[in-house]
């Protein structure tokens, strides 16, 4: 009876175990506007490789993938971790007054951000007309880190 209590107990905490396989990444997504705002995902991957899919307004419209300089991740990663991603609210747009106070500005296209990482996943979609300091610096730094102006932007 103690080795069958020993064996369901095991399989009861091998079943709590983190996979060994759980895939790290960053997933950028920046929707429509009025205009011709970049309609693109890009998912990041700790091998500073990037695959992307340019939907409208990008340098090239489709699937393409490649390599970021060194260390782009790990920049991202600190980036994340500054502004304690895991702690703001997922939705950070006109829906939510508490983090949009006021009107917001029109014409703005939403961002959607996905950090997962072997805490779990977290995803926030900021819509760009409202004010909030942490995320425009957020943006800013991440598209800085994998190249926006030469992987998504226009030419």
């Amino acid at each position: 009876m103690r080795v069958f209590l020993l064996a369901i107990s095991l399989f009861a905490l091998a079943a709590c175990a983190t996979p060994a396989n759980n895939r790290q990444s960053i997933q950028i997504s920046e929707g429509a506007c009025f205009g011709q705002c970049p309609i693109y995902d890009v998912t990041l991957t700790p091998d500073d490789h990037y695959l992307l899919n340019g939907e409208r307004f990008t340098r090239i419209n489709g699937f393409s993938e490649g390599d970021l300089d060194a260390g782009s991740y790990a920049r991202m990663v600190e980036m994340l971790e500054t502004a304690e991603f895991f702690d703001l609210p997922t939705d950070i747009t006109f829906n939510n007054p508490d983090v949009c106070p006021g009107p917001p500005l029109s014409d703005m296209p939403s961002i959607t951000i996905t950090w997962t990482n072997r805490q779990g996943s977290h995803t926030v979609e900021w819509f760009q007309g409202c004010n909030n300091a942490t995320m425009r610096d957020l943006r800013d730094g991440l598209r800085d880190a994998f190249d926006y102006e030469s992987i998504v932007r226009p030419g």
